[in-house]
């Protein structure tokens, strides 16, 4: 998930990159991109990935990273997964920190400006209030 040091939000590297993929597991497939993306997702994170040109240039990287875009881009297709470029995703997450979620009559809601975005997702314990 991305976080606050003071006002800067971080965006942190949440997959595998490629360099590891290609020249430290000699993997040229997307399997493992994709096991992570399912862990990520699961679990409604943030999911982001490092390339570098000069490890891609290689025929069997291109393709490897061909292949990962074209499946981001089927989950996209599909609805299940959001694609805002960083400034979309450090205005959601300041919204989202002055959201509360709150239960009452054993029904949880958001509160706050932007809830209307929000969505719940797992099952929250029973507790009057949480800051998400």
């Amino acid at each position: 998930m991305p976080y606050f040091i003071d006002r800067m939000l971080e965006l942190p590297a949440t997959t595998t990159q490629d360099y590891t993929v290609f020249h430290i597991l000699g993997d040229y497939s997307i399997e493992l991109w994709k096991q992570q993306v399912g862990l990520i997702m699961a679990q409604h994170g943030l999911v982001s990935f490092i390339a570098h040109p000069d490890y891609l240039m290689p025929k069997r990287a291109r393709a490897a990273y061909v292949a990962l875009l074209e499946y981001l881009s089927q989950l996209r297709s599909e609805g299940t997964i959001w694609f805002p470029l960083p400034g979309g995703v450090d205005a959601w997450w300041r919204q989202r920190s002055q959201m509360k979620l709150v239960c009452q009559g054993g029904k949880w809601r958001i509160e706050g400006s932007g809830r209307e975005r929000g969505s719940l997702a797992p099952p929250w314990p029973e507790t009057k209030s949480h800051t998400p």
